[in-house]
């Protein structure tokens, strides 16, 4: 279960057996204070959007579920925005 970098493609491929529409977790966290929001429940396109303005991307697979860890988003160095999504068996 170790993380692998990933493209923009690779990351959205990731989660093409799922509709827009479809719910997946967005998580934010504050690398240097530890400090993270309440995770909120977006739909798939908008956490997409969010894989396109990353300048660097990790994937996890957990399971059941996939981890995409989007480094550079909105060019804040120090935050990391994940995305938790259910994977294919």
């Amino acid at each position: 279960m170790g993380l692998i970098v990933c493209s923009v493609k690779e990351a959205c491929e990731l989660m093409k057996h799922m509709d827009e529409n479809d719910i997946v977790i967005l998580t934010v966290v504050d690398k240097k204070t530890y400090l993270h929001d309440v995770p909120k429940k977006i739909k798939k396109k908008n956490g997409e959007e969010l894989i396109k303005q990353a300048d660097d991307i990790l994937y996890q697979n957990n399971d059941f579920f996939g981890t995409l860890s989007l480094y550079g988003v909105l060019k804040e160095k120090n935050i990391i925005h994940n995305i938790l999504f259910p994977q294919l068996e």
